[in-house]
């Protein structure tokens, strides 16, 4: 009735593949983050939300 699940080797590395992906889009964003220019960032808040 029940079956277990057989995984193969390489469902090992699947995770550590998501987290590297994850921690590079992060890091790349966040290095964005502070390399921006204080101008940009300052009309980048004055733009509207609302509309």
């Amino acid at each position: 009735m029940f079956t277990r699940v057989a995984y193969e080797s390489w469902h090992d590395v699947v995770p550590f593949i998501a987290f590297g992906f994850t921690a590079m889009v992060f890091l790349t964003m966040s290095v964005r983050g502070f390399l921006l220019r204080k101008e940009k960032a300052d009309h980048m808040s004055q733009l509207p939300l609302d509309d």
